[in-house]
């Protein structure tokens, strides 16, 4: 009763959608239904075809030595080609939403029979004698999958013509979205973007949309994850430069667990910003690299390249930002130097020398951190001297060179133990010690140490 009444509501709901049609409306709604009665029609007669010419080849078959190879290489091209058109005009009438519910068991039999057919390793390896048509096999199994889904949802295992199809389509329900990432994977190696996104986003959805159908072994399956055919999309989207496709599958790439993978995806989203001169989304592209993988080598180049763009912009921003990773992070290097950078660019030196110092405990051979604490020491040693000591009238000498030592030279010391630090690590770049040093000591009477770095500071 429940199901008459069901019947009888939505033949009055579509009879309500068709009296508030227009006329144009109304015979624009028949063309496309018959149009889609007539590609079904056609699908099916290929089909029909295509069985005829199977027959034939396994009579021909049948022959042994005898059987005339010449006759099979022709029906078999034949098929191939009949099989290939069946799909497309089955699988565009399907599409269309104008084929009539009781056409639909048949017209995804068919779609499933002939893409099955065209999915053949037989056929294709028969036709190229060595090699397979990976895309005739793709597209087959694209086919044959479809159809497997419009048979299990309209079909009626209670009718006799249709319980054989359904037990078949049954058998390989599960097996579906591992097909899917089959043929994403065939599309990527016959280098058809358009194909892997069709087959990916097929794959990738089918556990939402069919969770009982879904099996397991796939979806755990870290060789057909979702992540890892996303980033191989990514990557091809990338290189032919279809900027649409990778912000579109971004956070999908993104999450694949493979480091190099990751990295790639980072690094190459502020490129795509960059030529596309959005520097909003550079920037953000740039922050998410660090907020993704903070101690990582691309980390530290995207930081340096923030905190160089903030210095000429907007110091608030560096600072900001600074914070925003030290809230995540409170030990991470990049924040830390990040953070004090922003105070050194306001000259606010000695604010600046815990977070470096931090930046360096991160990481002892940080170079930058160890330069910029002793940096931000030697300005303060500097400002100190005109602050404190020059020009400011003293009592005595002693009292001056009190003052001195205090303000100045104590100062100057501790920046000193950086830059020899500096010069330790990095001998062979002297512009990042040699002149602060040479000045340092100069300053604080240590003449042989000066003159020794004489030569560096030319």
């Amino acid at each position: 009763m429940k199901k008459i009444l069901l019947s009888m509501l939505m033949l009055l709901t579509a009879g309500t959608a068709m009296a508030q049609m227009t006329p144009e409306e109304k015979a624009a709604l028949k063309a496309a239904e018959k149009e889609a009665k007539t590609q079904v029609t056609t699908g099916m007669k290929l089909r029909d075809e295509i069985e005829l010419l199977l027959s034939a080849n396994k009579a021909e078959i049948e022959k042994g030595n005898k059987a005339n190879q010449a006759v099979l290489d022709k029906n078999n091209a034949t098929i191939k080609e009949k099989a290939s058109e069946a799909v497309d005009v089955l699988e565009k009438a399907l599409a269309g939403g104008y084929v009539a519910q009781k056409q639909q068991f048949p017209a995804n039999y068919a779609l499933y029979r002939v893409g099955g057919i065209l999915f053949s390793p037989e056929l294709n390896k028969a036709i190229a004698h060595e090699t397979m048509d990976t895309l005739a096999m793709a597209k087959g199994l694209d086919a044959y999958s479809g159809g497997c889904y419009g048979m299990l949802q309209y079909g009626n295992v209670k009718n006799v013509e249709q319980q054989e199809p359904m037990k078949e389509a049954d058998r390989v329900k599960s097996t579906m979205m591992e097909y899917y990432s089959y043929l994403a994977y065939f599309y990527m190696q016959n280098k058809s973007l358009d194909g892997s996104i069709q087959a990916f986003d097929k794959y990738a959805g089918f556990a939402k949309k069919y969770p009982k159908w879904a099996g397991e072994k796939f979806v755990k399956n870290p060789k057909t994850s979702p992540s890892q055919l996303a980033f191989n999309i990514y990557y091809i989207a990338f290189t032919q430069k279809r900027y649409d496709v990778c912000d579109k599958y971004y956070e999908q790439a993104l999450a694949y667990d493979d480091e190099e993978s990751r990295n790639f995806v980072l690094s190459s989203r502020p490129q795509i910003s960059l030529e596309q001169g959005d520097t909003v989304n550079w920037l953000k592209g740039m922050e998410k690299i660090i907020e993704v993988s903070p101690e990582g080598v691309n980390a530290e180049i995207a930081a340096q390249k923030l905190l160089a763009y903030y210095d000429k912009k907007d110091k608030k921003l560096m600072s900001e930002f600074a914070d925003k990773l030290l809230a995540k992070n409170p030990s991470s290097k990049i924040a830390n130097y990040g953070k004090g950078y922003s105070l050194f660019a306001e000259s606010k030196f000695m604010d600046a020398v815990p977070y470096f110092q931090k930046a360096v405990e991160a990481d002892p051979d940080y170079l930058e951190g160890i330069y910029m604490t002793g940096m931000s020491l030697y300005r303060q040693g500097t400002e100190n001297y005109y602050n404190e000591v020059d020009g400011k009238k003293f009592k005595t000498t002693a009292e001056m060179n009190a003052a001195e030592e205090k303000y100045v030279k104590s100062i100057y010391r501790e920046a000193a133990t950086y830059f020899e630090t500096c010069r330790e690590k990095a001998e062979d770049n002297p512009d990042m010690w040699a002149l602060p040093l040479h000045t340092i000591y100069k300053n604080i009477g240590e003449k042989d140490k000066a003159a020794e770095l004489e030569p560096y500071t030319k």
